[in-house]
C-alpha cells in the first residue's frame, strides 16, 4: 500500500498513520519503493487555529474518496492534549472519506489501540460517570453506541477486579510452546513437528530451572502470586508426569498467600486427558480452559483442527468429574466455513453446558498465519458475519447472568471487531486483565514469554522478552532478567 503523510505538527508518528489505514485496508503492506498495490491513502494534518485539521484521501483502485476534519471550535467532552486533538482531527477526517468509499463505518471509529477499555477504565477512575464517558467515546472517537457500552460495561468490572490487588503482588505467566498442529489462523510461536516435539523434555527442564529462579527474585523482593497461568501453545501436550513437575514446583517455591485463581490452558480437546487434568488438579490448579473454537466439524477441518466435538464434550465431562468449578471455553467468530446459523449453534451448546467463563474471539490474520496466504479473500472490514455474531453473543450473554471483564483488540480483525472474555460473577481470570491491563507486574517463564514490570502508579513499564523460540531458549539460555527485576523494584517500590 502506498501511504502518504504531509505532518507539520509534530505530533503522530508513522505507525499510528499506518494501523488508522488498516482499519479499512487490512493486511496491507507499506514497503518501499514501488508499490504494486492499487491501494493508497494520504493524510495531511497541521495546526490551525486553537486546533488541528486533518485531510485524509483514500484510493481503492481507481476509485477514491477524501474526508476533511478540523478540531478548532469543536467540544470535546473532557479536557484533551495536543496529541488526542491531532487524533481526532486526522482519525475523523479518515473515518468520513472511508465511510463515502466503502460504504460503511467501523464500530470502534478511530481508535487503533490494543485496549480500548483502558480509555473508559481512565475517565472512570478521574471520576467521570457513564454518561460522560459514553458521550467522549461517541462524539469525540466515533465509537459505536453498542462498543460504547461494551467498553463501560467492561471497565466497571475490571474497576472491581483491580480494586484489592495489592503493589506487591504479581501475576506468572508460564509458556509452553508446543501445538500438536498448527491452526490455520495461528501466529504464535508454537512448535507442532514431531522433530521439533522432541525438545519437549528438555525444555521443561529448563523451564523448572526458570520458574525456581523467578520465585527466588520474587520471595528477596517480598512479592506474592495473585494469579498464575499456563498458557500456550498446548499446554495438554505435557505427559501427566510433565504437568506434576511443572506445576508443582510452583505450588513448592512461590508466595501463594495472595493467590486468587490458578489457570492451565489445557486447549485442544485431542490433548486432554484425565491423568493430565487430575495432575493438573492435585498440584492446584483452579480453573482449566478446553478451547473447541467452533462446534461445526466442516469448520474444524478447515482450520486445521484436529479434535471432533465429541472429544470437546468428552473433555469436559472429563473437566467437570475431576471437580473444576470454573471451566472456561473459547470461539472464534468469522471462521471459513461458517456461517451465522452455525456459529450461533455452536455457541448455544456452549452456553448451555453450564460454562463459567466463555472467551468470543474474532478472527484475526496474522502475517505468519497460513490463512494469510489463502486464494480466499480472509480480509473482510466491513465484516458483517462476525460483526453479527459478536453482537449476538454480547445480547445473549446479559440475558444469560454472565458480564464482560476484559476485551482487547488486534490488527486485521474481520469486521474491526474485539476479543472480549464473559463470566459469571465471581468467575473472572484476574490474570487476563493483569495481562491486558497495565496495572500490576506479570512474570513469565519460557520462550516467547515477557515478563511485564509495571511501576505503582502505572506510568513506567518495562519488558524483558526471553528468547522467541524454544531452539533458541534451549541453546542461549540468558536467563530471567534477574538484575533488571530488582534494580526496577528497588526504584519503584522501595525494596
Amino acid at each position: 500500500m502506498k501511504l502518504t503523510i504531509n505532518n507539520t505538527t509534530g505530533l503522530l508518528n508513522d505507525y499510528y498513520f499506518q494501523t488508522l489505514s488498516l482499519l479499512y485496508f487490512p493486511g496491507e503492506k507499506f514497503p518501499t519503493g514501488v508499490d504494486p498495490s492499487p491501494n493508497s491513502a494520504e493524510f495531511f494534518l497541521e495546526k490551525r487555529g486553537n486546533g488541528y485539521y486533518g485531510k485524509a484521501v483514500l484510493h481503492a483502485g481507481s476509485v477514491w474518496e477524501q474526508g476533511e476534519f478540523c478540531t478548532d471550535g469543536y467540544g470535546f467532552s473532557v479536557p484533551v492534549h495536543d496529541e488526542l486533538n491531532a487524533q481526532c482531527a486526522i482519525g475523523k477526517a479518515f473515518l468520513i472519506a472511508g465511510e463515502k468509499l466503502f460504504g460503511f463505518s467501523l464500530p470502534w471509529g478511530y481508535i487503533t489501540g490494543l485496549r480500548p477499555v483502558k480509555r473508559a477504565r481512565f475517565y472512570l477512575d478521574k471520576g467521570y460517570d457513564d454518561e460522560t464517558v459514553s458521550r467522549l467515546f461517541t462524539t469525540d472517537h466515533n465509537i459505536s453506541k453498542e462498543k460504547t457500552e461494551l467498553s463501560i460495561r467492561t471497565a466497571h468490572n475490571e474497576i472491581r477486579m483491580l480494586k484489592d490487588v495489592g503493589e506487591k503482588t504479581a501475576g506468572l505467566y508460564i509458556s509452553i510452546p508446543f501445538c500438536p498442529t498448527r491452526c490455520q489462523y495461528c501466529s504464535f510461536v508454537s512448535y507442532s513437528t514431531p522433530r521439533l516435539l522432541k525438545m519437549l523434555p528438555d525444555y521443561v527442564e529448563l523451564l523448572i530451572k526458570d520458574i525456581k529462579a523467578t520465585a527466588q527474585i520474587m520471595q528477596e523482593l517480598g512479592i506474592s502470586l495473585s494469579a498464575i497461568y499456563v498458557g500456550g501453545g498446548t499446554p495438554s501436550i505435557l505427559s501427566p508426569e510433565q504437568t506434576s513437575r511443572v506445576l508443582g514446583t510452583v505450588t513448592e517455591n512461590f508466595d501463594l498467600s495472595s493467590l486468587r485463581e490458578f489457570t492451565f490452558e489445557a486447549g485442544r480437546p485431542d490433548t486432554i486427558t484425565k491423568e493430565k487434568l487430575f495432575a493438573a488438579k492435585e498440584n492446584g490448579v483452579t480453573r482449566v480452559s478446553i478451547n473447541p473454537q467452533s462446534l461445526n466439524e466442516n469448520v474444524l477441518r478447515a482450520i486445521g483442527r484436529q479434535h471432533t466435538t465429541q472429544q470437546f464434550f468428552e473433555a469436559y465431562d472429563i473437566a467437570r468429574g475431576i471437580g473444576f468449578d470454573s471451566i472456561n471455553a473459547d470461539l472464534i467468530a468469522g471462521l471459513p466455513e461458517d456461517n451465522f446459523e452455525t456459529f450461533c449453534s455452536s455457541f448455544e451448546k456452549v452456553l448451555s453446558m453450564g460454562f463459567e467463563n466463555i472467551t468470543l474471539h474474532t478472527l484475526s490474520i496474522k502475517n505468519a498465519a497460513a490463512l494469510r496466504f489463502s486464494k480466499e479473500n480472509v480480509y473482510d472490514p466491513s465484516g458483517n458475519l462476525a460483526v453479527s455474531c459478536v453482537q449476538y453473543v454480547y445480547d445473549r450473554m446479559l440475558k444469560s447472568g454472565m458480564e464482560p471483564y476484559y476485551l482487547y483488540r488486534q490488527k486485521n480483525t474481520v469486521g474491526n471487531a474485539e476479543n472480549t472474555g464473559y463470566s459469571i460473577p465471581g468467575k473472572e481470570n484476574l490474570y487476563n486483565i493483569l495481562m491486558m491491563e497495565e496495572h500490576s507486574s506479570v512474570f513469565a517463564c519460557g520462550a516467547g514469554a515477557i515478563t511485564k514490570l509495571v511501576s505503582p502508579d502505572e506510568e513506567i513499564i518495562d519488558r524483558i522478552a526471553h528468547q522467541k523460540y524454544p531452539y533458541e531458549y534451549l541453546d542461549t539460555p540468558k536467563g530471567i532478567g534477574e538484575d533488571r527485576i530488582k534494580k526496577f523494584y528497588k526504584q519503584y517500590f522501595d525494596c
